[in-house]
């Protein structure tokens, strides 16, 4: 099944966004820990934390004007280099001023080069393919967030070794990236009728499967864990529950698989029905600690899953900018589940700490299952069908 996938894809575009991840993953737990240690207040490092993500947002929504306006190529090149830029402040910078700024230019530029990785990826691949290819794409950077911050139990948070590790990988990214060429189709229509076109073209069923994919897959990755504190299982438990939702969330490979080989309504379903099944047995925790340790794997692998789904059904259905445009859009909702998780989360606990959480994830996952049954889009045939993908790409 691998040797069907596209070398040129393999060997630098997967390895090449693994190792721009990495980075992140690095620096954002080892600033957190370092400047508490100086003695900053919380709440400022938080905000700086904060304002990549504000800015990440923000380069959503801008994507597809820089790219209708610059192009593609120039916009992936110019996010590398600042990106790199970025990279370099929050290596070398100590004080929350220039932090910020770094942050703020990192998550931009982040921003833009994974929204325009989404739409190429799947160019980049063969019809037959497509699937696996992107499944393997969301692995990637699940592996690279995974490793980036286990790296940090290896060389400590102390010393240069960590800020190393991160600017070396930053640049054998940018080695990687900096030669590849925008794919074919680049040139697409663009979509004329602004965020209301574009919630129509990415459609409710994808855009549902987001959200609930970032409900469990990362949302529930606070209140989960601070569900099995307040259920008296102690802090590790919840530090294991936190591992297995990251090690499910690496288990992407099979949904990209089954895309490729059965009708894309079907796979969702599926998917869907685990998560809304596996909610059922929250309740049993209680009285069978593992569960929460399964349960993480679970959501993790499935709630990454309907994310996958998700932008396999988009990257089948569209090109270029239209592709770029329900890119940032899935990724926006994908964003809610996962901001939403801990907050809404957090409420259920403190107001019904026994019942709450359980009731929150049932009824989640019982309405995405709902909302999947019930709504009926056109292009449910199996993926690899839907729509031929270029097979080479453009200066």
């Amino acid at each position: 099944m691998v040797r069907r996938i596209p070398q040129y894809w393999t060997w630098r575009f997967l390895p090449g966004f693994f190792f721009q991840t990495m980075p992140a993953a690095i620096l954002t737990p080892l600033l957190t820990l370092t400047l508490a240690e100086r003695g900053v207040e919380a709440w400022i490092i938080g905000s700086l934390v904060a304002v990549g993500s504000i800015s990440y947002m923000l380069a959503l929504a801008a994507t597809p004007g820089l790219v209708r306006r610059y192009g593609q190529q120039p916009v992936f090149r110019a996010a590398l280099a600042l990106g790199a830029l970025a990279l370099a402040g929050l290596a070398l910078f100590e004080r929350p001023l220039p932090l910020a700024g770094s942050f703020a230019l990192a998550g931009f530029t982040a921003g833009l080069r994974f929204t325009l990785a989404e739409s190429w990826a799947p160019a980049l691949a063969t019809p037959e393919s497509r699937g696996r290819v992107m499944a393997l794409f969301q692995t990637s950077i699940g592996a690279a967030l995974f490793a980036g911050a286990g790296s940090l139990l290896v060389t400590g948070i102390h010393g240069p070794t960590p800020r190393v590790l991160a600017l070396a990988t930053g640049l054998a990214g940018l080695a990687l990236l900096w030669p590849m060429r925008a794919p074919a189709g680049a040139g697409e229509a663009p979509l004329k009728a602004g965020l209301r076109g574009a919630l129509a073209q990415v459609g409710p069923l994808a855009l549902g499967m987001a959200l609930l994919g970032g409900l469990f897959e990362s949302g529930l990755s606070v209140a989960l864990p601070l569900y099995g504190l307040q259920t008296g299982f102690g802090s590790t438990l919840a530090t294991g529950i936190v591992t297995a939702m990251g090690l499910g969330s690496l288990a992407q490979y099979p949904f990209g698989a089954l895309a490729d080989r059965w009708p894309w309504r079907q796979v969702i379903v599926g998917t869907t029905a685990v998560i809304a099944l596996s909610a059922l047995l929250l309740p049993l925790a209680r009285g069978a600690p593992w569960l929460l340790l399964l349960l993480g794997v679970v959501w993790g692998s499935a709630g990454g899953g309907l994310y996958t789904l998700a932008t396999i059904r988009n990257s089948a259905r569209l090109r270029g900018e239209r592709l770029i445009t329900a890119s940032a859009v899935t990724q926006f909702a994908y964003m809610i589940g996962d901001a939403s998780g801990p907050a809404i989360g957090g409420v259920a606990i403190d107001l019904a700490p026994r019942f709450g959480l359980p009731a929150l994830v049932i009824g989640a996952g019982l309405l995405g299952l709902g909302l999947i049954l019930s709504v009926t889009e056109s292009g449910q045939c199996a993926i690899p069908s839907a729509s031929p993908a270029p097979g080479r790409a453009e200066a």
